[in-house]
């Protein structure tokens, strides 16, 4: 049944959540040899993001009988169809647009091949969902909705905002730092080191609560799982990269807490 595998793969999570801390995926400022063959970052990146919004699309359009729901069939609604049109939204700038006007270093094949299978459970877990999952996405509360809708717009435009702070960092710059490196500050910046993650964090809250899905909900854990980790590591790289120079109390991801 959906809720049981739902359970497992949050379970999968949870485990997975304190050993990131240990060993961050190889890639971008922490890729490293010893991890099989490297990918070029912006291909790596569009192959393993594509796949998404398409397996969740042939989910909710033919999946709705792949997994058992104790609910009675549902007929998509406006709220549902909405969802799969923001889901590609998301998508298609971060796996198009993103590593078209990025710099970004390179991937190994272990990440690009465990992304894709992250991203194709999530993607048939949500559309399948969306197609059959309750009552609820039938006839939902508009306060709910309302306040799903204004944390995703809030938590995507911190993203992009913060995405384009960083790939403003190098413009203007000589040719020869093209390959460097450099502390960001503004907005966010000034209190976290990814801001950027936190947005999409924020982002996907937003969703789940819209939706009041069970698999909206374990995506939005499973990112929040994967990426303060990360934050994590990326504020002990600017650190170690720019010693005193880095704001000692700039917190990971979340400013003031973590």
């Amino acid at each position: 049944a959906h809720a049981d595998v739902v359970f497992w793969w949050v379970t999968v999570g949870v485990l997975t959540f304190p050993v990131l801390f240990f060993v961050s995926a190889p890639y971008g400022k922490l890729v490293r040899d010893g991890w099989g063959g490297r990918v070029d970052g912006r291909l790596g990146w569009a192959v393993q993001e594509l796949p998404s919004p398409i397996v969740m699309t042939l989910a909710f359009v033919y999946g709705g009988d792949v997994l058992a729901f104790h609910d009675a069939a549902q007929t998509p609604s406006a709220l549902t169809y909405t969802c799969v049109a923001v889901w590609w939204a998301h998508y298609l700038n971060r796996a198009v647009y993103y590593p078209l006007v990025r710099r970004m270093s390179d991937t190994t094949v272990p990440v690009v091949l465990m992304a894709v299978a992250f991203n194709f459970v999530n993607g048939v877990l949500v559309g399948t969902e969306l197609a059959r999952g309750s009552a609820y996405l039938t006839n939902p509360s508009p306060p709910v909705v309302a306040l799903g809708a204004f944390l995703f717009v809030a938590g995507a435009a911190l993203n992009i905002v913060s995405d384009a702070t960083l790939r403003n960092l190098r413009v203007g710059r000589p040719a020869k730092d093209a390959g460097k490196h450099f502390v960001p500050f503004g907005g966010l910046f000034d209190y976290a080191t990814c801001p950027h993650y936190l947005g999409e964090c924020v982002e996907w809250c937003g969703f789940a609560v819209a939706t009041q899905t069970q698999s909206g909900w374990a995506f939005a854990f499973w990112t929040f799982a994967n990426l303060m980790p990360r934050a994590v590591a990326y504020r002990t790289w600017y650190k170690n990269k720019f010693g005193k120079t880095y704001p000692a109390s700039r917190k990971a991801m979340v400013p003031y807490v973590w």
